[in-house]
């Protein structure tokens, strides 16, 4: 499944969240921030670089959540595919994954369940990604693993001519920033928390955005 919609009566707290990296106890400050009723969206990477990404998966399952998938997901899934794609992975975070599981039989579960996440989402008016996905949004059903890797900075002559005249707003992580960037029809939230910056949180809604910095705990 690729798009997911929640129903009107669902929509008034929706917070999304940038990308945890098995941050779990920087995630755990964040959500005590957040109001009590809030439903949380991640934008993927929940694993990889820090130490607890099983206690990161395991919440986001058990709790129901929504979430995309990330690259980092991407990869991890991926790996068993060949050596090389394998390789990538770890050394991009993967052997901090594979460290946080004692349990053979959970990671299986949790490499079935992110086999499973959508590769976009849509909630009312905010399209929601891992990288910057508004340039693709007219063949978002076609070439979905565009969302995976792209970025604002980059320079593709791919992009959809008139993407900044969409009538959605982009809500992606992937490429981290100082603070959340908001923008008239997207909003990065991602900001480095796994580099020593903050987790942010922002509402769908309203845009407000929540944000705590990284608990040492985690790395």
């Amino acid at each position: 499944m690729l798009k997911t919609d929640i129903p009107k009566e669902d929509t008034m707290s929706n917070w999304a969240i940038g990308d945890v990296h098995g941050c779990i106890f920087t995630f755990e400050r964040l959500v005590s921030r957040l109001p009590k009723d809030a439903k949380l969206v991640f934008v993927g990477d929940l694993i990889d670089r820090g130490r607890y990404s099983k206690d990161v998966v395991e919440f986001v399952r058990q709790s129901g959540s929504l979430c995309v998938m990330g690259n980092h997901e991407y990869m991890m899934i991926k790996r068993k595919q060949s050596s090389v794609d394998d390789k990538l992975w770890r050394e991009y975070g993967g052997e901090a994954t594979l460290a946080s599981y004692e349990d053979a039989g959970l990671m299986k579960e949790h490499e079935a369940y992110l086999k499973k996440l959508p590769l976009y989402l849509e909630i009312g008016d905010r399209f929601i990604t891992h990288g910057f996905g508004l340039p693709f949004y007219q063949r978002r059903t076609k070439n979905p693993l565009d969302f995976l890797f792209n970025r604002l900075e980059d320079i593709s002559f791919d992009w959809e001519e008139g993407w900044w005249e969409y009538g959605v707003f982009n809500i992606f992580g992937h490429t981290p920033y100082g603070e959340v960037l908001i923008e008239s029809n997207y909003a990065g939230i991602d900001t480095g928390a796994i580099f020593g910056g903050r987790l942010s949180a922002l509402c769908l809604e309203t845009l407000e955005v929540v944000d705590v910095p990284l608990d040492e705990r985690d790395i």
